[in-house]
């Protein structure tokens, strides 16, 4: 389980909604390929419907939602995600850790500055940003570290329930139980290392497809492999 940690001061749920234009006609590379189809082989690749294991979108703490839809017949890229905190900071989180997978998505959308460019990236964010005029939030102090940490107590509690039915002395089992409740607030560093090899060897896979597949020149793939391993090795140097 990873670190489960406050986000403080408080936490506000948010609302990001981006529409852009796609660019129109064939990648130059590959002049059999219209960018529209290059970008719905990334899409439908990354789907975390196709994996069981954590998405690459787990590595932002302060994400409840992400989507990403072609819309308007395939001249549209349309971005749907529910955040916690301020728009920078959330974007900035981006730009750190997953500018390699914003750019094979929309490098194929117009002006797209590339997401390591931080001020370049949030000037073309709001550039594209559909203000919500009402934006219902249900739990509006509830942030995605405090679901994981309510699923582990209650996992916790549930535990203790099982055994004190089968008959397990009460003593021993709160006692057991209070020490559990005390390793939620610690760091599990076999289960964050088997998190992040977990995204590595995903990601990894997903590139190398679409090398096999001679989707991108090495020009356009090379440096967002290159960012993606950076990235890895910043998060695994951090955990050891």
């Amino acid at each position: 389980m990873r670190e489960l940690e406050s986000i403080a001061p408080a936490t506000r749920v948010r609302s990001l909604l981006l529409i852009t234009p796609i660019l129109q006609g064939f990648v130059p590379s590959l002049p059999a390929l219209r960018y529209v189809d290059r970008l719905q082989v990334v899409l439908d690749g990354s789907s975390d419907g196709k994996d069981t294991g954590p998405s690459v979108l787990d590595l932002i703490d302060s994400v409840h939602f992400g989507q990403w839809s072609i819309i308007d017949g395939g001249r549209r890229l349309l971005f749907v995600s529910m955040f916690v905190g301020e728009l920078e900071p959330y974007l900035k989180d981006f730009s750190v850790r997953m500018a390699w997978g914003l750019d094979l998505i929309w490098m194929h959308c117009e002006g797209y500055p590339g997401a390591a460019q931080f001020e370049p990236f949030v000037a073309w964010v709001k550039q594209h940003m559909v203000q919500a005029d009402r934006f219902y939030e249900a739990n509006p102090g509830v942030t995605v570290v405090d679901i994981r940490w309510w699923k582990a107590l209650h996992a916790q509690f549930e535990e203790f329930r099982r055994k004190a039915r089968c008959g397990g002395d009460i003593v021993s089992l709160f006692a057991e139980l209070e020490r559990g409740i005390a390793r939620l607030s610690g760091i599990d560093e076999v289960a964050e290392s088997r998190f992040l090899r977990s995204i590595a060897g995903s990601v990894r896979a997903n590139i190398q497809d679409l090398k096999d597949q001679r989707l991108f020149a090495p020009a356009e793939i090379e440096p967002i492999e290159r960012n993606f391993e950076q990235v890895m090795a910043t998060l695994q140097g951090e955990k050891s």
